[in-house]
């Protein structure tokens, strides 16, 4: 769930930054001292959301996705309500209803969504549950998520710094803005350097523990490792996605916040148009209803269920442990566990994955003197392992034979043994 909760930071963060470092007399400041006036004085809301994306692929028919979202808050106790509809052109793609309730960094959801989903993982059968609902406890270490924590999340946003300003009009209540391609990728790059500008200031606010605080120096290495790699790739996807857009026309006043967006995305790959229109109202309270016929699932719980669908995937296998080559994480698993740590992957030009002696060493228990050199994954498998590469997750999996039990036939009397000669 801290996981969650730092996404969660990020998405508003990356969405808001358009507006959040502008100067106070311009129409993108204007927009977002109203907005935190909003949040601040607000004490619960409901509202309404209609969403449609297109997605369209080379030479394939358009997905087209219809979601209807209708919802209820308290924003003094971070409660909130929520009943999703979504609806498709495929016939045979019917999604149940989702009933969402968050209490704080608690989430709650409707079992029949959750079977839906167990089901689409392969994972149905590991999943039995009788209550009406599920609930993903946050555990411990977690912010308290409250209106004190939003608006801090809010401060923590308005530090970020841009070296440009975005398109924004106002006229009366309604702003008006508009993000190009160009825009978008300047967006992301600044926001991926104020992260690691500010990491441990990040980690505190979404309760993940750093083990060793960088120093200014380490700081400034990975800032100029960012300029040295990120950037080069910022410039190719400003090529790839060129055309692409966001459009927001915002209406603000003392009872309601109403909203029209679109946003479309090109690339080589694929084409993406969303487009929404949301209208939310004040209100001076509401109480939401806590289920009661509920599930509870910790993380820990979590990894298990995912970690016990995947533990036997062919027979005479076992999953001992998988790499996320993105997030430079792994987990190994055992009969009883499943545990996390960090590892560092580098990745080559020609798309091979390798990590240094010493972690494969301390990770998977390998007979070999530890030291900084690389080693391909692959080699794994002189040791014993089998290494496969799951495209859909992006991460390695990691498998260890299973030893052969030998079938020992059990002792029988000197008078059946008679009786199966005779």
């Amino acid at each position: 769930m801290k996981k969650v909760i730092l996404a969660l930071v990020l998405v508003l963060a990356l969405f808001s930054t358009s507006v959040a470092s502008a100067a106070p007399a311009t129409p993108a400041g204007e927009y977002w001292e109203d907005l935190k006036v909003m949040y601040d004085e607000w004490v619960a809301m409901e509202g309404e959301s209609d969403i449609k994306i297109t997605l369209t692929m080379p030479e394939e028919e358009p997905m087209v996705f219809n979601v209807n979202l209708k919802s209820a808050g308290n924003l003094e106790n971070m409660t909130a309500w929520m009943e999703i509809v979504i609806t498709t052109e495929d016939p045979e793609l019917e999604i149940p209803t989702i009933h969402m309730i968050t209490q704080g960094s608690d989430m709650y959801l409707n079992t029949e969504i959750v079977k839906f989903i167990a089901e689409k993982m392969e994972m149905g059968d590991a999943v039995q549950i009788e209550e009406e609902y599920v609930m993903l406890e946050s555990g411990e270490g977690v912010p308290q998520v409250d209106k004190q924590y939003l608006l801090e999340i809010l401060e923590f946003v308005e530090e970020m710094e841009l070296d440009f300003e975005f398109d924004m009009t106002k006229e009366d209540d309604t702003y008006t803005l508009t993000i190009d391609s160009d825009q978008m990728v300047d967006l992301f790059g600044a926001y991926m350097k104020f992260t690691l500008e500010n990491s441990a200031e990040l980690m505190e606010l979404t309760g993940q523990e750093m083990e060793v605080e960088l120093t200014e120096e380490e700081i400034e290495q990975a800032l100029a490792m960012y300029e040295e790699i990120f950037v080069p790739m910022l410039e190719t996807a400003r090529e790839a996605i060129r055309g692409s857009y966001y459009k927001q026309v915002t209406t603000i006043t003392d009872e309601s916040y109403v909203e029209e967006g679109e946003f479309y995305l090109t690339s080589p790959v694929g084409e993406m148009i969303l487009t929404m229109e949301s209208t939310s109202n004040r209100l001076d309270d509401y109480t939401v209803e806590i289920p009661e016929s509920v599930k509870v699932y910790t993380q820990e719980d979590l990894n298990n269920l995912i970690m016990g669908s995947m533990a036997f995937p062919e027979e005479g296998r076992n999953l001992a442990a998988m790499i996320d080559v993105d997030e430079n994480m792994y987990m190994v698993i055992t009969e009883t566990e499943a545990m996390e740590g960090e590892v560092e992957i580098t990745i080559s030009d020609e798309g091979l994955s390798y990590m240094s002696v010493k972690d494969a060493v301390e990770i998977f228990g390998l007979d070999m003197e530890p030291s900084e050199e690389l080693m391909h994954t692959r080699e794994l498998e002189n040791h014993g392992f089998d290494i496969e590469w799951n495209q859909q997750l992006r991460m390695i999996e990691v498998y260890v034979e299973m030893p052969e039990v030998p079938v020992e036939m059990p002792e029988l009397p000197n008078e059946v043994l008679m009786e199966i000669e005779g």
